[in-house]
This record gives structure tokens, sequence and C-alpha cells, in this order.
């Protein structure tokens, strides 16, 4: 159940997959790449309550940790997808301390929050005892408040002091579209580069942790220089493409 709590305590940023596909197949192969943990997306990935059930058990043989995203507003989905085993959760658009209260409340056990105790699936998953899983939980799950709107930025400080809240996830997309108000995002672009360079150090500042969303290796290597502890590198798609491209390119009869 410290999967996710070892691999951020180590000296180096953590590189998970970021995946919207629902098949277990298909993640239990992504787990077997090289990639330090696997996030499932609900947000805009198409990954359901009942595929992330599934697909959090297909990752767990791989001794990697399993971090989900939850759509907007759906709080009542942060125990959930805990009780199925995640390791962590990604709540998007924590616009102030009141929305990161309400992530703290489903996703933390008393004291910290109020989170519910049912943990049938997740201590059989994980091989540990219910007595052992509710004592450990707080400190062995990750919560993370997405920073994404000009309003998260202004509350940052405020998100980042808040008990059970232990870092923020940087959407560079979304920010970049709430700040220069333009439907067409860019993200690490100039307008929101110098806010995205405070994130690390805010969140450090606390002892906190800082993840962002990268959508190439350029993005990734900048991440590191910032000093991200964790980014979700791509989707599925970029995987896709890289892996079959590099494999044509290499055929020298298609050259």
């Amino acid at each position: 159940m410290d999967r996710l709590k070892k691999l951020m305590d180590s000296d180096r940023m953590v590189v998970s997959g970021w995946t919207g596909m629902q098949d277990p197949l298909y993640l239990t192969e992504l787990a077997r790449t090289g990639l330090d943990a696997v996030t499932l997306d609900m947000q805009h990935g198409m990954q359901t309550e009942n595929s992330v059930i599934r697909g959090i058990a297909a990752v767990m043989p791989s001794g990697k940790p399993v971090i989900v995203r939850i759509p907007v507003g759906r709080f009542d989905l942060v125990s959930r997808a805990l009780d199925a085993g995640a390791h962590g959760i990604i709540a998007p658009m924590i616009n102030n301390v009141e929305d990161a209260r309400r992530l703290v409340s489903y996703s933390k056990y008393i004291p910290v929050g109020d989170r519910s105790a049912g943990v049938t699936q997740v201590s059989g998953l994980l091989g540990v005892a219910p007595k052992d899983y509710v004592t450990n939980a707080n400190q062995n799950t990750m919560v993370l408040a997405m920073i994404e709107t000009a309003e998260a930025v202004e509350n940052m400080g405020a998100i980042l002091d808040l008990d059970g809240i232990d870092g923020i996830f940087c959407g560079p997309g979304d920010l970049s579209i709430s700040i220069r108000q333009n439907v067409v995002a860019d993200a690490y672009g100039p307008d929101t580069i110098d806010i995205i360079k405070t994130m690390p150090i805010e969140a450090k500042k606390r002892g906190k942790l800082a993840y962002t969303w990268c959508g190439d290796v350029a993005q990734t290597e900048l991440a590191n220089q910032l000093g991200f502890d964790y980014v979700a590198l791509g989707n599925d798609p970029f995987y896709l493409k890289n892996g079959i491209e590099t494999a044509l390119d290499q055929m020298s009869f298609r050259k």
C-alpha cells in the first residue's frame, strides 16, 4: 500500500503512464513497460467506474502504483477508487479551499477527513489486514489538487496549506486557457510558464509534492528542470504512434 509513497521518496522524478483505455489486457502491458506508475483518466479519458476497478486489479501484479484522475466534481468517486486499490487521486478544477476541503473529506480518514471505512476489496488486493490499511492509508495515499485556472493559482498557497492535500497537479493546457482566455491550449507557453515555475517551489516550501502532465519528451525534460516530483507522460495515442512509427522507421525496406 505504500508503493506510491516509496516512489515519491526517491531522488528522481517519477514518470507515470496516462491512459484512458479501458481494456485490462492493455493496462497490464502498459504496466510492464519501464513506466514508474500508471494513471487512469476518468475526466477526459474513457475510464469508467467499472473499468477503473478492473484496471487497478490489472496493474496491481506489476508492483507499480495506480493513480486515478476523477471527473470534475465527482468527489463520490474518490473513496470508491481508493476502496478499489488506488494509491493516489488527482482531482481536477480544485479552484479554492472549499473545493480542497471537499476533496480531503472523501479521501482521508478521521481526524483529517471523513472517508467511510469499507476496505474489503483494497485490503485483499494489496494483501494487508483491514486494520493495517485504515491505520496507514492517510499517509500512504496521495491526494492531489489540480491547479489549472486563474482562481486556483490565486488560491494555490491556501490549498497547499490544507491538511490532507499531499500536493498539487499542474494542468498546463487548461491553465493556459484560463489565463489567456483562449480556448486553444498553449501548455508551458510564455503566458503561463512563470506561473508553472512557482508550483514546485510553493509545494516544496510546505513539504508537499508537485506533479504535472507532459505531452512529449521535451516537456518532460522541462518539468524535470523545473523541479517537479512526478510527471504523467502523454496518452495512449502517443504511446501507440511512437512505438509503431519507431519500429517502422527501423525497417530498411521501408526507407
